[in-house]
């Protein structure tokens, strides 16, 4: 495993912003760049796999692990189902799925350090 890696800082282009809860604004990246970090890190060899899913009434939640030279790490993920803005319908529930399971992919990540920085006292709004 390389640790170094893991842990590096973003480069400040990597980080997007978007709004968050209660009016505050979050740093995060995108899945990619997140997947390209443990490819880079693990040479390829780690896994990601859901658990279990769950809807909760207008919110989809994932448990997944990621798994990496024999640890393995897991956290949820979650999303609000999107809805059609005419009819209220839901668009595309797989859609919900993957992002639910983008978020807990990337959150098992921050496990191993990926993106820790984030998170730190500079950035007590981030989110991976």
């Amino acid at each position: 495993m390389n640790r170094e890696l893991l842990e590096k800082p973003f480069d400040t282009a990597q980080i997007k912003q978007r709004e968050g809860s209660f009016g505050n604004t979050l740093d995060y990246v995108e899945a990619h760049v997140v997947i390209q970090r443990l490819n880079d890190a693990f040479e390829g060899d780690w896994s990601f796999e859901i658990i279990k899913h769950e809807i909760l009434g207008e919110e989809v939640v994932v448990l997944g692990k990621l798994a990496a030279e024999g640890q393995n790490k897991m956290q949820f993920g979650n999303t609000t189902i999107t809805k059609s803005e005419e009819s209220g319908a839901t668009v595309s529930l797989g859609d919900d799925l993957k992002a639910a399971a983008t978020d807990s992919m990337k959150k098992c990540a921050t496990l191993l350090g990926v993106g820790l920085h984030l998170y730190g006292e500079n950035n007590k709004t981030g989110n991976l």
